[in-house]
């Protein structure tokens, strides 16, 4: 006899912020450099839990590491006062700053090009980063 399938209560397969996104993720136009452990958060569940875990205040100026397209930047910027993204890529320092052109949140988003351990760093309250992993 079959074994009876049972659905989760609450919902809770649906819950998570790391279900996987159904939405098809539009920077496929870059070749990701993995040999500077380059990838791009899609998962839009993990950058708001990302967010989340910061537990980031109005008057918060973040520093975040390697900001990609900016998928977790954005998130950072509805939340924080100002945020400096220190960005190796050109090419991804590029597409975040275009992400938020000609929007308010500009005017609070410093893009820094640059390795972040060579980099002077201006000041800030706390640092963020989904860092690449190889």
């Amino acid at each position: 006899m079959p074994k009876a399938t049972k659905q989760k209560r609450n919902g809770a397969a649906h819950s998570s912020p790391y279900a996987s996104s159904k939405t098809k993720a539009s920077n496929n136009i870059f070749k990701m450099n993995t040999d500077i452990g380059q990838h791009v958060l899609k998962n839009p569940g993990v950058a708001q839990a990302i967010v989340d875990k910061a537990d980031l205040k109005q008057s918060d100026i973040v520093l975040e590491v390697g900001p990609g397209s900016g998928n977790l930047t954005v998130k950072i910027l509805e939340k924080a006062k100002k945020v400096i993204a220190v960005e190796l890529d050109p090419r991804m320092a590029a597409e975040v700053t275009k992400r938020v052109q000609e929007k308010p949140e500009a005017k609070r988003l410093e893009v820094l090009l640059g390795d972040v351990i060579k980099t002077d760093l201006p000041y800030f309250d706390v640092c963020i980063s989904n860092t690449p992993y190889q």
